[in-house]
């Protein structure tokens, strides 16, 4: 299994997954056109893609699923409560198949096990996928005010985790968003800090962690370097030798193998 994030933060949002010559997509919140621009620079065949799942509602994220779904004839998974809030943005698509979270659901060689997180959309899940043929996992982990008992227990002993380092706490407080934005942002249905992530991977850090993908970063409230020195001073507390890779909003990730 691999993946790569095509792209990553307010702007758009997609991670193409890669098993045994097909992909899916998590997410498409780019236009169909640069999402293409996005698989060819990965090198990764758009004729592979074969299904695209959603993890919620907000446009950086569904921006491009019904014209991706239409381009490709693949088909779309997405909660329904998600369903109902994008189903105009969306528009005609003739496959729609409806995940719960908490329940696991298989495609093709992959399992996929979505999960709920708290964020301010309709509704909002992550995604544990496992490998049927390896004993490898990976996990994508954005788009979340905090991690709860269940995110804890969903993001154990990954083989490789996408993990959300949205805002430096000190840089988003002293920044030029308005009182009202910066609350949402630090708060409980927001998205992750440098920090809170830092407490995270700490938190679930074993022998077995191959990568760590930083990943939503805000352009104004964080700072690639930042993250990475956050980040590599936990794993070098572990004595790690997990990869780093900070993912970018306008430029696709390498293949990293999962």
């Amino acid at each position: 299994m691999e993946i790569s994030l095509l792209a990553s933060g307010s702007k758009g949002n997609a991670v193409a997954v890669r098993k045994n010559g097909y992909t899916i997509l998590i997410d498409a919140g780019l236009s169909g056109r640069e999402l293409s621009r996005r698989m060819s620079k990965a090198r990764i065949d758009e004729s592979s893609v074969q299904s695209l799942f959603i993890s919620h509602d907000h446009s950086d994220h569904t921006r491009g699923a019904g014209v991706v779904c239409r381009k490709f004839n693949i088909p779309l998974f997405i909660s329904k409560v998600s369903f109902g809030a994008v189903k105009k943005i969306i528009g005609k698509i003739s496959k729609v198949n409806f995940f719960e979270n908490g329940e696991s659901l298989q495609f093709r060689d992959l399992i996929i096990k979505p999960f709920s997180v708290p964020h301010d959309s309709e509704a909002s899940s992550c995604f544990r996928i496992e490998d049927k043929e390896r004993d490898v996992s990976l996990v994508i982990l954005t788009d979340l005010g905090f991690p709860t008992k269940l995110v804890k227990e969903k993001i154990k002993n990954a083989s490789t985790i996408v993990l959300e380092c949205n805002h430096d706490h000190n840089r988003l407080i002293n920044g030029s968003y308005p009182w009202h934005l910066k609350q949402r942002i630090k708060g409980k249905k927001g998205h992750l800090s440098n920090k809170q992530a830092g407490a995270l991977l700490r938190e679930v850090m074993h022998t077995g962690l191959k990568n760590v993908i930083l990943a939503h970063l805000s352009e104004e409230n964080n700072a690639p370097e930042l993250a990475y020195e956050s980040m590599q001073e936990i794993l070098s507390e572990a004595q790690s030798t997990a990869n780093l890779i900070i993912a970018d909003q306008y430029e696709p990730t390498a293949i990293v193998e999962v």
